[in-house]
């Protein structure tokens, strides 16, 4: 079959094994057959890769069925795959490490590297480069041993994520004093056998492997979790986790912020409209009309605070942000003056009067 022009004009690699002599018999390796070739998509583009494989010529050397293989060949890519390890990773880097949409991976895929991509096919690597991590894992761990060892001991912190009801939830296992990962499982059943069998039997072989013992676990008040410590790890101590206790004891004060936050908005946004109102109807060259139109944006752009749980409270934001402008409004009051806006039923009533000559022009514009 004659190859297409766009495969005749893809660059071509050729990879021979590191070593150049037999490690038995010290003869020079001779080439002897082709393991692979394949198109390979790249992060510098497509190239078309060909290894090789040696063998060692001495028929009475004890290594002469010995394949030797170019390292740097096999570590381009995975086998059975299309695109190089170097995509594979740069793709997990954007996804988890930069927080980039599939979209604008995509994106850059095909319009900054110009690499034959689609959309499908990033999810395809985002499973590859993660299969990679799980793999990459042993090793990891391995160059944190003598870290580990300096500890004497592990201690456990266990996190259930699940994205979304129905799905599956992630189970992570981390040495807590270090950060570091020790498992991650992917369960279907969230019960205490399962994560027995899951998470703490191949966790105490782990422990057994290191040769340390686990001190002690942290987890949330999940009760599978509680009861699956206490049959996999009989007397080891298990504390509850400091911030999701302090979460779970201020959702109290963040429902009640929550309401707050939502009847001073409602309250605002009532005198707002017909302020609004009022100054559109100013003439364009009033001297009042941007000072208040400025006020008016200031007020929209603070009601668009939002809460974080447990403490970052943005009812108390917005109120002390509406106090600030109700002050700044004060200060340029002359004399007299409008109700401005009227504090919600959930706080004591605020007033803000606007200067006398605003409120004239006001007045003026509305008809009043």
């Amino acid at each position: 079959m004659q190859r297409s022009s766009a495969s005749r004009n893809v660059p071509r690699r050729y990879y021979r094994p590191e070593q150049r002599l037999c490690p038995a018999c010290r003869s020079t390796l001779i080439r002897h057959h082709i393991l692979w070739r394949k198109q390979l998509v790249l992060c510098d583009g497509p190239v078309h890769v060909t290894s090789w494989g040696y063998r060692c010529p001495n028929p009475d050397c004890s290594a002469v069925d010995v394949v030797y293989r170019s390292t740097d060949a096999e570590q381009l890519h995975l086998t059975k795959h299309q695109f190089g390890r170097d995509v594979i990773v740069q793709v997990g880097y954007w996804r988890f490490w930069q927080h980039m949409t599939v979209t604008e991976i995509h994106e850059q895929l095909t319009e900054v590297l110009h690499l034959p991509v689609s959309a499908r096919q990033i999810l395809d690597l985002l499973a590859d480069f993660l299969a990679l991590l799980r793999a990459a894992q042993p090793a990891k761990i391995a160059t944190q041993q003598a870290q580990l060892a300096k500890l004497h001991g592990l201690i456990i912190g266990i996190d259930g994520m699940q994205p979304e009801k129905g799905n599956l939830c992630l189970y992570v296992v981390r040495e807590s004093r270090l950060g570091l990962t020790l498992l991650a499982e992917n369960l279907e059943e969230s019960g205490a056998l399962n994560l027995q069998q899951k998470l703490f039997e191949p966790l105490k072989a782990l422990a057994a492997q290191l040769a340390l013992p686990i001190l002690g676990v942290v987890s949330d008040a999940q009760e599978s979790i509680r009861l699956a410590v206490a049959a996999s790890l009989p007397g080891v101590p298990h504390h509850g986790c400091h911030y999701h206790c302090l979460r779970d004891a201020g959702e109290v004060t963040f429902a009640a912020d929550r309401a707050f936050k939502t009847d001073l908005k409602q309250a605002i946004r009532r005198s707002l409209r017909r302020l609004e109102a009022r100054i559109s109807k100013l003439l364009t060259d009033d001297p009042f009309r941007p000072i208040l139109a400025d006020y008016a944006e200031a007020i929209h752009s603070t009601l668009l605070e939002g809460s974080v749980a447990p403490f970052d409270l943005g009812g108390i934001r917005v109120y002390d942000a509406l106090s600030h402008l109700a002050a700044s409004l004060n200060r340029c009051r002359e004399k007299g003056g409008m109700c401005f806006w009227i504090g919600s039923s959930a706080s004591p009533t605020c007033a803000c009067l606007l200067p006398s000559n605003a409120s004239r022009s006001l007045a003026s514009g509305s008809g009043l």
